[in-house]
Parts: C-alpha cells; sequence; structure tokens
C-alpha cells in the first residue's frame, strides 16, 4: 500500500473548505446563481473522509491508535459549539415561533444530539421543500451522517487492518462503489431516503479516504499536477452553477464537487490552485467554516420567518454579515477554548462531560417541548389557527382521507375490495383522483347521503393515463380505468387532482372516454394554493394585524388553470366547479373555514370544513 498522505496542517485545505461553505451560506441566503451552492456540503464530507482517514491508518501504522482518543477528540471538536447554537435555536423558537414549529424545534433539536437528524428529516421533509425553509436545524442532517461516520469508519479501517492489511485500498473501493450504486439506486426511487441516509453517502467520505490512502495515480510533473487541481477547483466550480435541486442527489450529480474536492486534496500541493486555498482570508473563512455551517441556517430562517417571504438583497446581506460575526464569536470564545483546554484531557473525562451534555440537550428539549404553548402568549385566535399546523394528526384528517387504505401513497397498496364496493340499492358516485381529490370524499358523501360515494386516490396519481411515475399510481389509475370501470357500471364520478399546466388536452380525453360509458362526469378545478404552509402563514400575519397579507404568498398559476380548464369541460358536456371562484369570489379569498378555522391546513389542502363548503357547491350528478 502507498504510504498515506500525510496529515499535518495543510492551509489549503482550509482553503478548500471556504470554497465548501461560501456558496452553502450564499444558496441558503437566496443567491440563485448558484443553484448547486448546497453542495458545498458533498465538499466537506470528502475532507472529513481524507483528514480522519489519514490520521487513522498513520496512528495504526505507528501503534499509536486509540479509539477512545479519537471520539475525544471529535467530541471536543463537534459537541461545545452544536451544544451553543442548539440551546440559542430553542430560546429563539421559544420567543419567535408557533406552539406546534417549536415542538417540532425542540424533536429536531433532540435528533441533532442524538447524532440521528438525518434520519428524522429523511421521514419528515425533503430538504427543497418550502416547509424545509422554516426548519431550523434542518442543517444539522449532514452534522448526523458526519457522526454516524466518526462511529463507525474506524472500527472498519481496524478490522481491515487486522484481515487484509494489504488490501485497504481494495476494500475502501468496493465500498466506494457500492454506495455510489445504491446513491444511484435510492435517488430515482427514494430521493429523500438518498439525500439524507449515510448509506447513501458513503461513497463521499471514502473517496476522502482513497485520497488520504494514495488510491490516485501518482503524478510527478508540476505542470500535470496543475492542472489536474485546476481540473478539480474547474469542477466544482460548475458543479454550483450547473447542478439543480430537482436533479438526482447524491448520485451521480454530486460526483462533480467530490471529485473536483478530492482532485484538490490529492493534487493541490506546490500547484497554482494552492496559493490562492492558502491565501488568508480563504484560510481564515476556512477556519471558522464549522461555527458559520452551525450559525448561518437558524439566523437566515428566523429572519425570513418575520416576514413569510424570500429575503430581500438588503436583509439577505445582514444575515450574511450576522452569520460570518456569530462564527467569529463562535470559534473565538467556544471553538479554540475547548480544543486548547480538552484536545489532550484523559478520555474518559471528555467522554463523559459530552455523554452529559447530550443528556442536557435531551432534557433541555423536552423542556421546550412540554411547554410549547406557553412561550408565547398568542391571542385566542391566532392560537386556534396556528393549531392547524399539526391537522394531519386529527380526527377530522383522518376521515377526510382514509389513509393507507383508500387514499394511498408510495409503498401503500389500493383496498380495491372496500373502497369500490358498489351497492345495488344506491346510485353509485366514485371520487378519483389525487389527493386534491381525497380531501373532497368525505365531504361529498355527506352532501350526497342518498348516494354510494366511493373513493380512489393516491398521492400525485392526477386521474389520467401516462401523467405519473410513482409506481402506486401506475398500479391505481390503470386499474381504474381499464378493469374497474370496464367491467363495473357506475352512474357518476367526480375527477379532482392537482392539475398541472399541458395536461388539459389529456384530461379531455379522460371524460370523453368516461361519457362513453354513460357515466355523468364532474371536474373540480385547481384549488387555490400558497407559497407555504397556511395555518402558519395565516397565523402570522394576523399577529401582524393584517390577516390578508396572505394574498401575496399566493401562487399566481392557479387561476389561469382554471378558466383554461372551465372552457374545456364546457365543450366536453362535463359539470365544471370552479373552486377558486369559490374560495375567492370578487378577487377577496376566504381565509377561514366555517368552523373558524384556516380554509387550509397545508399549502393548499382544505379543512374538512371547507371542502364540506365546497362540495356544498356541487349540484347532483
Amino acid at each position: 500500500m502507498n504510504k498515506p498522505l500525510a496529515p499535518s496542517y495543510r492551509a489549503d485545505i482550509d482553503g478548500l473548505r471556504a470554497i465548501a461553505i461560501g456558496p452553502i451560506v450564499l444558496y441558503h441566503a437566496g443567491a440563485s446563481a448558484l443553484s448547486g451552492g448546497f453542495t458545498g456540503v458533498d465538499i466537506f464530507f470528502v475532507i472529513s473522509g481524507f483528514l480522519i482517514t489519514s490520521i487513522v491508518v498513520r496512528e495504526l501504522e505507528s501503534g499509536d491508535f486509540s479509539l477512545a482518543s479519537f471520539y475525544r477528540r471529535r467530541v471536543v471538536r463537534i459537541v461545545p459549539a452544536l451544544f451553543a447554537m442548539l440551546v440559542v435555536a430553542l430560546a429563539a423558537g421559544g420567543a419567535f415561533l408557533l406552539p406546534d414549529e417549536v415542538r417540532k424545534l425542540s424533536q429536531t433539536a433532540a435528533a441533532a444530539a442524538a447524532m440521528a437528524s438525518n434520519i428524522y428529516f429523511a421521514g419528515r421533509s425533503g430538504y427543497f421543500t418550502r416547509a424545509a425553509e422554516n426548519m431550523a436545524l434542518l442543517h444539522t442532517w449532514s452534522l448526523g451522517i458526519e457522526e454516524q461516520f466518526y462511529l463507525f469508519y474506524p472500527p472498519l479501517l481496524i478490522a481491515i487492518r487486522l484481515a487484509a492489511p494489504t488490501r485497504m485500498r481494495a476494500v475502501l473501493a468496493v465500498v466506494t462503489l457500492c454506495s455510489f450504486a445504491f446513491s444511484l439506486y435510492l435517488a430515482g426511487r427514494a430521493p429523500e431516503d438518498a439525500f439524507y441516509l449515510a448509506p447513501s453517502r458513503a461513497w463521499q467520505l471514502a473517496l476522502g479516504g482513497l485520497a488520504a490512502l494514495g488510491a490516485f495515480p501518482s503524478v510527478a510533473s508540476p505542470r500535470a499536477r496543475g492542472a489536474l487541481s485546476m481540473l478539480g477547483l474547474a469542477l466544482v466550480v460548475v458543479a454550483y452553477g450547473l447542478i439543480r435541486s430537482d436533479g438526482l442527489l447524491p448520485a451521480p450529480w454530486a460526483l462533480l464537487p467530490c471529485f473536483g474536492a478530492a482532485l484538490l486534496i490529492v493534487y493541490g500541493r506546490d500547484a497554482p490552485t494552492e496559493r490562492f486555498l492558502s491565501a488568508a482570508l480563504m484560510r481564515a473563512l476556512g477556519a471558522i467554516s464549522y461555527s458559520l455551517y452551525l450559525w448561518h441556517w437558524p439566523i437566515i430562517v428566523f429572519m425570513r420567518m418575520r416576514t413569510d417571504e424570500p429575503l430581500s438583497v438588503a436583509s439577505a446581506a445582514a444575515a450574511i454579515i450576522a452569520s460570518l460575526a456569530l462564527a467569529a464569536v463562535s470559534y473565538a470564545l467556544i471553538e479554540r477554548p475547548f480544543l486548547r483546554r480538552f484536545r489532550a484531557a484523559p478520555p474518559a473525562l471528555v467522554l463523559a462531560s459530552g455523554a452529559a451534555a447530550l443528556v442536557a440537550m435531551f432534557a433541555i428539549s423536552g423542556l421546550v417541548y412540554s411547554r410549547a404553548d406557553l412561550w408565547r402568549d398568542l391571542p385566542p385566535d391566532v392560537r386556534r389557527v396556528a393549531a392547524y399546523v399539526d391537522y394531519q394528526s386529527w380526527p377530522d384528517h383522518k376521515a377526510q382521507f382514509l389513509d393507507g387504505t383508500c387514499f394511498v401513497s408510495l409503498g401503500e397498496r389500493f383496498d380495491r375490495e372496500n373502497c369500490l364496493a358498489l351497492s345495488a340499492v344506491k346510485r353509485n358516485m366514485l371520487v378519483f383522483g389525487d389527493s386534491h381529490a381525497a380531501q373532497y370524499w368525505r365531504a361529498i358523501a355527506q352532501r350526497f347521503p342518498d348516494w354510494n360515494v366511493m373513493q380512489a386516490t393516491g398521492a400525485a396519481c392526477r386521474p389520467m393515463r401516462g401523467v405519473s411515475t410513482e409506481s402506486h399510481c401506475n398500479d391505481l389509475v390503470p386499474y381504474v380505468l381499464d378493469d374497474f370501470l370496464g367491467r363495473e357500471e357506475i352512474d357518476a364520478i367526480v375527477l379532482a387532482g392537482r392539475w398541472l399546466q399541458g395536461e388539459t388536452y389529456k384530461l379531455e380525453t379522460t371524460i370523453r372516454e368516461l361519457q362513453a360509458k354513460g357515466i355523468a362526469v364532474t371536474v373540480i378545478g385547481p384549488v387555490v394554493e400558497y407559497d407555504g404552509e397556511f395555518p402558519r402563514l395565516l397565523a402570522g400575519a394576523m399577529l401582524r394585524g393584517d390577516p390578508h397579507s396572505v394574498d401575496r404568498l399566493m401562487v399566481a398559476d392557479r387561476k389561469p388553470l382554471d378558466e383554461e380548464l372551465a372552457r374545456m369541460v364546457a365543450t366536453t358536456g362535463a359539470r365544471y366547479l370552479s373552486e377558486a371562484d369559490f374560495e375567492c369570489p370578487a378577487g377577496r379569498c376566504r381565509l377561514f373555514d366555517p368552523d373558524g378555522g384556516p380554509f387550509h391546513f397545508d399549502y393548499g389542502h382544505m379543512t374538512l370544513a371547507a371542502a364540506r363548503a365546497v362540495a356544498a357547491e356541487m349540484a347532483s350528478p
């Protein structure tokens, strides 16, 4: 095995940290030109893999390696600044957030303390969703991956060292390839899992490990090394401008910044890039990169939540300046003192202190969670609206959607027998479509008690052929249109969905096909949508004394699409119900449902009371 790269301090790696953190901060602050700025995290993973592998292998070869000492260094490096950030974020959340948001914040703080926030977010929120923009601790997902890497990677290297000391590079190469293949597989099937979970990210850390083990070809020519390092920098720059949030991530697109970072690490010494990366400003930014990563995102989130709008240029600049200042303070008063004082302290003392800090964070998070309703003195009407943020756990939501049986998501199986049970004594009506159809089922059944109202709905399953790639939709939609309606006679059908531009002709084809079977067709148009979670937006607007300020957050394309669909449906002779006209008569939108709650419980889905109000506008088929 080639001699591992020396783990001694390299100024250019501090500069590479600056190259990683700068675009992350700018991207989060709203710099649209850096569409791939978030991939700076991928560069951090490569750097971590390189440094940790260098240190562990060198100490294994010298006989000085100790797991306890290794974890001591990691605790001293990570925990103090993380603990401080979590405490401040919880305090700020208690002062500024709504009760349900405080509860979610405390849960994420506990997950971060448990080194599992990436797992927590994998089951709850996509990284690029509008809801994620209000999660002040979302950025801790990457720390979860690194901490899990620290737990499992050194023992792996020890095992390889004992079992196959001459095969370390080969084994790590296999790990890299297997993880990359798994990441590529998940990216197209379960993108949130691919983004958040450690097995899908292990190839990035292992790539840094291969760089440390001398797996890259040795190049003697200074000119060639310079060219390779420049290629690495070019790959990173291209990644920042080319990669988009809707691409397959982390594989294959993150290969650009990761391979670029590896080239800079392996071939960057004594190259032109080293002079750039080793400049004083780059080293200073790299030195505070960990604290800057910790502090910038909560600052941006809390500033943005004050107005529920994207940061202006001035606000973004203020957020960046505040982040840099707080990061410098955190580095000077937390990171460096703890490193100086405890880096060589007895491992047992440091590990016990770290464990105590994490237990304390669990306790603090639990206290914040249990008192979420008490941190702010909210007016009763605002508190009522804010409570709907948690509507999906309410009995009304369960009654409204029939989740997991007649409304299915990825991995769930539609209950054909019970959901499509025909009546021999009542006329039969089917509500068919996606979640925007499912929201009406209960209300329509209550509106027409003399009908047998069935439901066949699935998440993202608009009621037309060939418009969804989701496996559960490919099972549900053809079955309803071809099998069920091909052999069974029903009297009426209601088609509803989150209609999209460019699909009008497919809906027209479906309507005419159903009419040819003698089925009375009603189409419900697109619902009014907002850029964010409506209960939170409305509660914030109410606190500011202007509830209708949420109007400016309305998604603009819904009304033109509603008018287009209305014209098309009229040509078929089917019935059309404009939800947009009902919700926004004379251009003034309803904010509250008939029960006094918000009209929507998320970006656009209606509460049961609101759905009943819309269903009341339906004429009998």
